[in-house]
């Protein structure tokens, strides 16, 4: 169901204060109102408005209540919350707007039913479960650190029942972290090496298992393991190749209206993610305020912070909000929140920013007309923090060997440039042998194909990535 904001202002504005309903039931009747998408294989689903854990909850003005942010999401039916270790006090306005919310279990009044249909994730930046030559905290020292910071006293206290529905391994750049997050995968429930990474042990902590020996209580702590990051598509990619296990259930990942004047995600990582069955959360619609004005870097201080509802000299925010969500793929979108108000709707970032989420999404002519306004208007260093374009990127290590009357082709995937990938074309010198319609490369397996030796010239054989606009 497609509902307008006016529709939505008017449906959510007639909710009744929160003293006359508890946050559950409150909770219920807004949600009601409000669409939802499936967040990949997880079995669960999300309304396409995620809360981020950033803006003011992490860069908070001293005057704010940033724990009125989250309950205020949560009174709106939002069901995707979202924090991190390394988002300064987020995780404990978390803990206290979950104590509002009677959502920290042992406590009194403990709203099960409510926390079972959030869909709560942290993340850490750590790559290691175990790592004896390194200071300072693990993987799973975040782990605990996010349950005590949310549900416990913020010391160390975890109290019985508390979980986080995801935990993501966070701002993957740099390919050395693909192998780090893999070590001792191979040796689970043998002889683990001296260094483990994330994975292994998270998977312990997502199944009740030790078979890392990180896990001797057999804690169920998380029940999905994600990903996330923002500068490089190949980077992504082949971390969920090498994920045969299929254990990778989310991918957060940048996605906005200037994607494509970058590597673009949503033609290299998003394809392979929705193949895989991933459940896609877009992030940094608004390049982190760089679509409004705040300088092309990471955000300092609360003075940064964006509070108004779009701008009038900017593209709309409701723009930035709908192409993300409109591509496919794409589960919900996280947003942090700068400022709610709760007296007058049309100031309220959280509602303004709700009903563009559960509008009419653009088709493809609408998301072009986006972009050439975003980029006229904003240009490509909005992306401060995204791989720059390249173009196409033909396929690397091509090889063909004999097999009887056949060639055997092999090679490894190409990256989109601005338009999708259309097919693989299969070349001897400048003739066309054979037309592979692309398709994401789902393991670390080359992608293959066959043609007659008889074709084969003595120029050999290339393979030639084309997009849809050759």
């Amino acid at each position: 169901m497609k509902i307008s904001r006016r529709e939505m202002i008017t449906a959510l504005g007639a909710i009744p204060a929160a003293g006359l309903l508890g946050p559950g039931a409150r909770y219920a009747q807004a949600a009601a109102e409000l669409p939802t998408r499936p967040l990949g294989r997880t079995g669960r689903n999300v309304v396409p408005l995620a809360l981020g854990g950033q803006a003011s909850l992490q860069w908070t003005r001293p005057e704010l209540d940033a724990a009125d942010i989250i309950v205020r999401a949560v009174q709106l039916g939002l069901n995707y919350l979202d924090t991190s270790n390394v988002y300064g006090p987020s995780q404990a306005n978390y803990g206290e707007a979950f104590r509002r919310l009677h959502l920290v279990p042992d406590a009194s009044g403990y709203d099960a039913a409510l926390r079972r249909k959030l869909f709560l994730n942290s993340k850490t930046t750590q790559r290691f479960a175990r790592e004896p030559v390194k200071t300072g905290p693990s993987a799973l020292d975040d782990l605990r650190r996010s349950l005590t910071m949310i549900f416990g006293d913020g010391q160390g206290l975890i109290p019985d029942g508390a979980y986080l529905d995801s935990f993501q391994v966070h701002n993957l750049n740099l390919m050395e972290h693909a192998d780090q997050i893999y070590e001792g995968m191979r040796e689970r429930g043998s002889r683990m090496p001296e260094r483990i990474g994330v994975l292994p042990a998270l998977l312990d902590y997502r199944d009740g298992t030790n078979l890392t020996g990180l896990n001797p209580e057999k804690r169920r702590y998380i029940r999905h393991i994600g990903i996330t990051g923002h500068w490089s598509s190949p980077i992504l990619m082949s971390v969920l190749r090498r994920d045969t296990a299929n254990i990778i259930e989310t991918l957060l990942v940048a996605l906005n209206a200037n994607d494509r004047l970058c590597i673009p995600h949503q033609h290299n990582v998003l394809p392979l993610a929705a193949a895989k069955g991933l459940g896609v959360i877009a992030m940094k619609l608004f390049a982190d305020g760089a679509f409004y004005g705040k300088p092309p870097r990471g955000t300092r201080d609360f003075t940064e912070v964006l509070t108004s509802v779009g701008k009038p000299e900017a593209i709309a925010y409701s723009d930035l909000i709908r192409y993300p969500l409109s591509l496919p793929g794409v589960s919900c979108a996280v947003v942090g929140i700068g400022h709610i108000d709760r007296d007058r709707p049309e100031r309220d970032q959280l509602m303004a920013n709700l009903a563009a989420a559960v509008a009419d999404m653009p088709g493809e002519a609408e998301r072009a007309r986006i972009e050439r306004e975003a980029e006229s208007r904003h240009g490509a260093l909005t992306n401060y923090f995204q791989d720059k374009w390249r173009g196409i990127v033909q396929p690397p290590e091509v090889r063909a060997r004999h097999d009887g009357d056949r060639v055997v082709v092999e090679w490894q995937t190409a990256l989109a440039g601005s338009n999708p990938l259309w097919a693989y074309e299969i070349r001897s010198g400048e003739r066309l042998l054979l037309s592979v319609p692309y398709r994401p490369q789902l393991t670390e397996m080359p992608l293959s194909a066959l043609v007659p030796a008889s074709e084969v010239g003595p120029a050999g054989i290339s393979v030639v990535a084309v997009d849809s606009a050759s």
